[in-house]
């Protein structure tokens, strides 16, 4: 049995997704209880995707979240970085025990400043042979217009990533897989980081060539980051688990993190934002986890946009001021 762990519109798509299989059902945890009613009886999250309806009669949706896991064999993990490691240690870790825990978090454990198969692994001494990440371009709205959509299943197990990639391959969405799981999930880390590098400089009026320069840039960053960090031979940052999710959320209009460089740029406060939203935008909590990771070794890798990012948005920097500093003596 299949488990989901959150009920934002990431978690509610990859159900959708999920549920095309019309044999499948489903075990679904939701912290609101509200949504838990609406969800059962009608197959419609209010809050987000209100427009796709599920198959209530397959989804068992619960509140407690011991329901969930005790009952299902392969979790996937779909709660926003700023609260999954609450979510998952209201539990203890031998609930986990013989769990596939997939995750789908797109950003580090807050608090903790670890990706989360790291999290799983030394926090909730899951077994690393039964973790496993799904990133790649994939907004949440074109899922639910059934728009042709690409993901990529990694894991040290590729076993386990071909049977996650088998769950949710269906006529609109391929699933390819890799063992490359640190390299995809740090680039899904980094990737909201440059995407708020856009929104300011869109925010700024700078326009899509500078933007364009600022994607390049930013790729090779990533790479840099990668290659000091979790060395791997034949890695092709080109292809589209890492560059292709880059891609999507600097420049789509689905982009909260993109949403937010716009509205920083022009003075708002990021908690303001995300209030106005209803919803976080993962790369505010990735810049300050990422700098601080990055911190020993500063020397060694040049992230110049990751900086101006961070300074903006926790040393009070001035936009405009920080990113023409930026354009004149770094892109």
């Amino acid at each position: 049995m299949i488990g989901v762990i959150g009920s934002g519109s990431w978690a509610t798509a990859l159900v959708k997704i999920l549920l095309e299989d019309p044999e499948r059902t489903l075990n679904w945890w939701v912290r609101d209880e509200g949504l838990q009613r609406s969800l059962q009886e009608e197959g419609i999250n209010s809050k987000h995707l209100s427009d796709v309806r599920l198959d209530a009669s397959r989804i068992h949706v619960t509140c407690s979240l011991s329901e969930v896991v005790e009952s299902s064999s392969d979790l996937f993990i779909v709660t926003p970085s700023a609260f999954v490691g609450d979510t998952l240690s209201m539990l203890p870790a031998s609930a986990y025990e013989g769990k596939n825990m997939i995750s789908a978090v797109k950003g580090a454990v807050l608090g903790k400043g670890l990706p989360m198969t790291v999290f799983l692994e030394k926090e909730l001494n899951v077994d690393p042979c039964r973790i496993c990440v799904v990133s790649g371009p994939s907004h949440a709205e074109e899922v639910a217009l059934n728009l042709p959509t690409f993901l990529a299943v990694a894991s040290q197990n590729e076993g386990l990533a071909e049977e996650v990639a088998s769950m949710l391959r269906c006529d609109y969405l391929r699933a390819c897989v890799t063992t490359d799981m640190e390299g995809v999930e740090y680039t899904a880390i980094m990737k909201n980081i440059y995407a708020i590098a856009v929104g300011i400089c869109r925010g700024l009026n700078y326009g899509d060539n500078l933007c364009a320069v600022l994607t390049a840039a930013a790729v090779k960053e990533i790479g840099r980051v990668l290659d000091a960090t979790f060395p791997l031979a034949g890695r092709d940052i080109t292809d589209y688990c890492y560059l292709g999710d880059l891609m999507v959320t600097c420049w789509s209009q689905h982009s909260r993190n993109r949403a937010l460089g716009l509205a920083v740029s022009r003075g708002d406060d990021p908690q303001s934002v995300f209030a106005r939203m209803g919803s976080i935008a993962e790369g505010y909590f990735s810049a300050k986890i990422v700098h601080d990771h990055n911190a020993s070794k500063r020397e060694m890798i040049e992230t110049p946009i990751l900086e101006s990012v961070y300074r903006v948005l926790y040393d009070g920097a001035n936009p405009r001021e920080e990113f023409g500093h930026l354009i004149n003596r770094v892109l």
